[in-house]
């Protein structure tokens, strides 16, 4: 699918990682993050050290700890991260689009279609599984004419959020926007859609005026599924919801790249020169703060910690760790490959 193609480059740019690969160590690691580095994924933990590697042939998909990824061969496999197999998954959830790690770490989710079904055909179902499991199908997930994907999976809280995405221009065969146009927060005990709320599309669906610039959103869903936060793609504005009432708790200045682990802190890109905060949404105290635009981040489980991918006015980019112990810059111009917000609508 083109638009996740687009997303995914937009994530990534040219390796130059700081270290040598060594040896695979033993016994259990601490979280860690994979750089492309020609035909291996170099493993950095969040100080930058290099600790080993792993191939990059059919590497797909790490989690959030990085112990775990996806392997396309004959069929899709989970390995951990010294390589090792640890099964087979009984569907592919990556098939037309971006799967993503529950937030137990073993559990994959994703998007799978009925046979001879487009992705944005509305037919698609949720799926959870893991290997040696058959998983679980919650449907239908997504809408006719956007393409569905999964932005947060929660076992401990019993929900998944749902998105729509579409990459249209503006004004119309001019600059193209990532858009969410719908979300749903389904029950992972019954199935149910608890939530859901369709987005205005504008001119795309015949909505108001054709001349008028359209009020289209990008969503950024916490990975404990307990918040969303509406970003306006023209304004400088931003919602915060509780899912999954819906219920609006903060209006935000900038827009919303993603949540910390536990959804209280976020990231957000603001202001006339760029420039990147983190900051704890209830009351609006910035944390942190840098010059520069955020591409990407990615939330360490079971922490407050952060990597955050920014690129200068200049147009270099620099892979930030933001933890209880300080700041660091870990990587340069890398092609890092993560569960960053890289979904349609996400």
């Amino acid at each position: 699918m083109i638009l996740i193609a687009l997303l995914l480059a937009a994530c990534q740019a040219q390796a130059a990682i700081r270290g040598t690969p060594t040896a695979k160590a033993i016994g259990q690691r601490a979280a860690l993050i994979y750089v492309a580095n020609a035909g291996e994924m170099v493993e950095l933990d969040w100080a930058g050290r290099t600790v080993g590697s792993v191939s990059a042939q059919g590497f797909a998909g790490p989690s959030a700890d990085g112990s775990r990824f996806l392997r396309y061969g004959n069929h899709l496999m989970v390995e951990d991260s010294f390589g090792h197999a640890l099964g087979q998954l009984a569907e592919d959830p990556a098939a037309y689009g971006v799967a993503l790690w529950a937030d137990d770490g073993r559990h994959v989710c994703g998007i799978v279609l009925a046979s001879n079904a487009g992705p944005d055909s509305g037919e698609g179902s949720l799926w959870i599984g893991a290997p040696g499991e058959p998983g679980r199908k919650f449907g239908p997930a997504g809408k006719p004419g956007s393409a569905p994907a999964v932005a947060a999976c929660s076992l401990k809280n019993g929900r998944a959020v749902v998105v729509g995405g579409l990459f249209p221009h503006w004004p119309p065969q001019a600059t193209r926007y990532l858009i969410t146009t719908d979300v749903q927060v389904v029950n992972l005990a019954t199935g149910a859609v608890e939530y859901e709320h369709k987005y205005p599309l504008g001119y795309l669906a015949g909505e108001g005026d054709p001349s008028a610039r359209p009020n289209w959103v990008l969503d950024a869903v916490s990975p404990d599924a307990r918040y969303l936060a509406e970003s306006s793609v023209f304004d400088d504005s931003t919602t915060i919801r509780e899912l999954p009432s819906g219920k609006p708790l903060a209006a935000l200045r900038g827009r919303v790249v993603g949540f910390a682990g536990d959804g209280s802190r976020l990231v957000m890109n603001t202001g006339t020169p760029a420039e990147v905060q983190m900051l704890s949404w209830a009351d609006q105290h910035v944390i942190w703060h840098h010059p520069g635009g955020a591409q990407s981040m990615l939330a360490k489980p079971g922490s407050d910690d952060v990597l955050i991918n920014i690129t200068n006015q200049g147009g270099a980019t620099e892979l930030f760790a933001i933890t209880e112990v300080g700041t660091n810059v870990i990587a340069s111009e890398a092609t890092v490959s993560w569960p960053c917000p890289c979904l349609p609508g996400v």
